[in-house]
């Protein structure tokens, strides 16, 4: 405090400057992420600063030097510069001549600017023992000063003319100010200890290493990758070219970068003055400015890739799928304000139901800035969403379901010319599901709500509650309320602490994140009652794992990164004298002299498809595979060959017996799980060896009556009706669901799978599968006009209160006739009263 006195009563202009340059930053800093159209009065707030600044120092300069302004002192011009460069970067806000900057620049620019400060009282300083890690910092500012200046090159023509006319434009030359300052401090701090030069040289040429460093990485990625593609051709490859890319990538720093650049960070471009390439809007991701980006794309030329196929690898590669939807209008100014999840779990049938209720808000300052809100919602496996709902002017107004590509067709045609109010769900492999509202705009808060209807997973005893995760607008900070009852008698429940009892079996959290927290309680006996509809029944039975006798003639290893040479070792001494093949541009069979090479070069790989088109007798052989999340999905591999031959080889249905080593991840394992391809099993090395040295797989317990959630341990099967209780409509839902996924595999990829009967099936049940989607449109005469009908006979959109049997067709008519034969009765003996009075 008494430093800070001295200062004061010293050096009034420093110290005035210091506060202002500290409110300044405070300003740039807490409207970080305030939206475009708003921040031209931030600028102003920081110009206005600068300005007022700039006149007490020219004041003090007249005052105390009159004409001789260079004998004044350096730290009043640096304060002002600094105070110039926040300005400038709140001025980027508003002009964007370069985007964000990447979180280490961003710390790199205020490393840069408290160094500077520090530093320009040198003679203080100098006699601290931290000087020279100071001037460390000091050459690291520089660097960056330099690098800002030489980006902001092709501007300082026009900005001259600027100057004259507007004064603004003055922030060009901030940078080359900051520099020139810097040089001179760095020369007055030599003189008084020479030392000096080599912490300043070391600042210096840490940037320029790592850059050298980066861009030559940049270059070895570039080339691998136009290798892969040369050989792709020359191979006659069947895989699509970036497939093979991306199988070979390996997903680091500079992957990522080299793949994203021109969709997410700033490239340099010769041809528009030097740096005049904008970021391609294709890919939903913030736009950023990475200097060591520019720097590459400036020495070097980019991949031949062009723009769909780096999406695909950055899909398969970095889970980007979400940012790589198709979109008809922007939601960059879009944000998820509020989150409601309303669960009911239903333990005797191990279901639960969710509904999530999602509140849009629309951040821009133009009132016609209509934008279109994407989210993607991952689900647990086997789970099938059973409702949707928009709000359109206050009211809530239920879907109605229809093919996909009627749903489309409404979609694009309303949100393309017309715009009003649809919402539409897609199915999505992968186990998720798209939704996309329309028209988000600053004038009111757009509202929406789907229901999920879960298979419960069993684990031992316990019975968990998976949550349903959520991409779509930034939700930083919203508030998510959810709400958990329940169907019945529950023991053992465990929630998370957040979560408080409000009424009897009513329980409330509320959370400033995604909720993400496990609920789980004791399984209890499994009900055998049934739900009856449309003549048929549907009950539970528990799916007690059993066993067939199986002695494989030859082993398939699907290998990858996934993979430890222990894990290999492993499975080929189980094979003991039968043959094992691995797949590299061709089955091969391993042998002693080939097996380390193979594994070397297929465990280097980031991914694998294993092309299962190409085993001979599937149900003769057994495939082991293991791998993550990074695959590409089915529909993405197009009209490869790859492709078509898997067509036709699932047109004839036959079962691989198929071994997981541990969780199933891999995207596209998982969708030909789904549609029950394989004859599926997973688990330990332990479990693989006791199978192989039994002569056991698991058997397939699935027919036309009955459809296993392995998940879950249950199994649902389809009878004539009988009997019913108040059982849940969803036994009936997630019948038809993998039901439909087990009838649709085999014309999955040739897709002929959309056929009268499996629609009918879908309509039914009212669920989002890979033959229909969920719909709201804004008036009747839209329905009317895309030949939307109503849906008959039919569950219609699960609720919260859709918990109990639906009457039959027949049950209708009678309780309707009834009701006729009362009414009767009632009026027929009123008339009788008024003829006696």
């Amino acid at each position: 405090m008494n430093q800070l006195n001295k200062l004061r009563s010293q050096d009034p202009l420093y110290f005035g400057g210091l506060i202002m340059v500290s409110i300044s930053a405070l300003i740039f800093g807490l409207t970080i992420n305030i939206e475009q159209e708003n921040s031209i009065g931030i600028f102003f707030v920081n110009y206005a600063l600068s300005a007022v600044y700039q006149i007490c120092l020219l004041v003090h300069l007249f005052s105390n030097y009159k004409w001789h302004w260079g004998q004044g002192k350096l730290h009043h011009t640096v304060l002002l510069l600094i105070l110039l460069f926040i300005s400038a970067f709140s001025l980027n806000r508003e002009i964007n001549v370069f985007d964000s900057s990447v979180t280490w620049c961003s710390v790199w620019i205020a490393l840069s600017v408290v160094t500077l400060i520090l530093a320009s009282n040198f003679r203080l300083v100098l006699l601290q023992k931290f000087s020279y890690v100071l001037f460390f910092f000091v050459g690291l500012a520089l660097m960056l000063f330099i690098y800002y200046s030489i980006f902001l090159f092709p501007l300082y023509f026009i900005s001259l003319i600027g100057l004259v006319a507007l004064g603004i434009s003055i922030h060009t030359y901030v940078p080359l100010f900051l520099t020139i300052i810097t040089i001179a401090l760095i020369i007055k701090a030599i003189r008084i200890d020479r030392k000096l030069w080599y912490p300043i040289v070391a600042g210096c040429l840490l940037p320029l290493i790592a850059a050298t460093f980066f861009a030559l990485k940049w270059q070895k990625i570039n080339e691998k990758i136009n290798s892969i593609i040369n050989r792709n051709t020359l191979n006659d490859s069947k895989l699509p070219a970036w497939v093979e890319v991306g199988q070979q990538l390996e997903p680091t720093f500079v992957t990522e970068r080299l793949l994203k650049t021109g969709f997410v960070y700033h490239e340099a471009d010769i041809d528009h003055l030097f740096f005049g390439g904008m970021p391609n809007r294709s890919f939903d991701e913030k736009q950023q400015h990475d200097p060591l980006v520019v720097i590459s794309t400036l020495l070097f030329k980019k991949p031949n890739l062009d723009e769909k196929q780096r999406i695909n690898i950055l899909k398969s590669l970095y889970r980007a799928r979400h940012q790589a939807q198709e979109r008809l209008w922007a939601g960059d100014h879009l944000e998820t304000i509020s989150m409601i999840n309303n669960i009911r779990l239903f333990p005797a049938y191990r279901i639960a139901y969710t509904e999530k209720t999602v509140m849009i808000k629309n951040n821009a300052k133009s009132s016609w800035s209509s934008q279109e809100a994407i989210y993607t919602f991952n689900l647990s496996e086997g789970s099938v969403v059973s409702s949707l709902s928009l709000w359109i002017a206050g009211k809530e107004e239920k879907s109605r379901l229809t093919t996909k590509a009627k749903a489309d067709s409404a979609y694009n045609t309303i949100v393309g010319t017309e715009q009003r109010d649809p919402s539409v769900i897609h199915w999505q492999e992968g186990n998720t599901i798209t939704v996309r509202v329309f028209p988000c705009t600053p004038k009111e808060n757009r509202k929406f709500k789907i229901g999920v209807t879960s298979p419960l997973l069993k684990e031992g005893k316990q019975l968990i509650y998976q949550p349903i995760f959520f991409e779509g607008p930034v939700a930083s900070n919203v508030l998510e309320t959810t709400q958990l009852t329940y169907s019945g008698k529950i023991t053992g429940l465990k929630l998370p602490k957040s979560f408080k009892e409000m009424d009897r079996n009513v329980y409330l959290s509320e959370e400033k994140q995604q909720w993400n927290a496990s609920i789980s309680c004791l399984a209890p006996p499994l009900s055998t009652a049934a739900f009856s509809f449309a003549g048929n029944s549907y009950q539970l039975v528990n799916y007690n794992k059993k066993y067939s006798s199986f002695s494989p003639d030859c082993i398939y290893l699907d290998i990858n990164r996934s993979w430890s040479k222990a894990e290999f070792d492993s499975v080929c001494m189980m094979a003991q004298e039968k043959p094992v093949y691995v797949f590299d541009r061709s089955m091969i069979k391993l042998t002693p002299q080939n097996r380390e090479e193979l594994f070397k070069k297929l465990s280097g790989y980031t991914f694998s498809l294993f092309p299962i088109q190409e085993i001979n007798a599937p149900e003769k052989t057994l495939l082991v595979s293991k791998g993550g999340i990074q695959t590409p999905n089915l529909n993405d591999l197009g009209d490869s060959h790859f492709s078509k031959e898997l067509v036709n080889y699932l047109k004839a249905p036959k079962q691989i017996h198929f071994f997981n080593l541990g969780l199933l991840e891999s995207p596209y394992l998982k969708a030909l799980k789904e549609l029950r391809v394989f004859n599926y099993a997973s688990g330990s090395m332990e479990t693989l060896d006791k199978l192989m040295a039994n002569n056991l797989f698991i058997q397939n317990q699935e027919n036309d009556q009955t459809v296993v959630i392995e998940d879950a341990a249950l199994m649902i099967k389809k009878a004539d009706n009988v009997q019913t209780q108040n059982v849940p409509d969803h036994l009936l839902r997630l019948f038809a669901y993998n039901d439909i996924m087990k009838k649709v595999g085999p014309d999955f990829f040739s897709k002929n799978y959309i056929k009268p009967d499996l629609i009918a099936e879908a309509e039914q049940a009212f669920i989002v599968s890979p033959v229909s989607s969920l719909i709201v449109l804004e008036t009747q005469k839209d329905y009317d006009r895309f030949n939307i009908e109503e849906n008959k006979n039919s569950l219609k959109n699960a609720s919260m209160k859709s918990s109990g049997a639906v009457p039959e067709p027949h049950e209708w008519a009678l309780f309707a006739l009834c009701m006729s034969f009362i009414s009767y009765m009632f009026f027929k003996r009123k008339d009788k009263k008024a003829i006696v009075c």
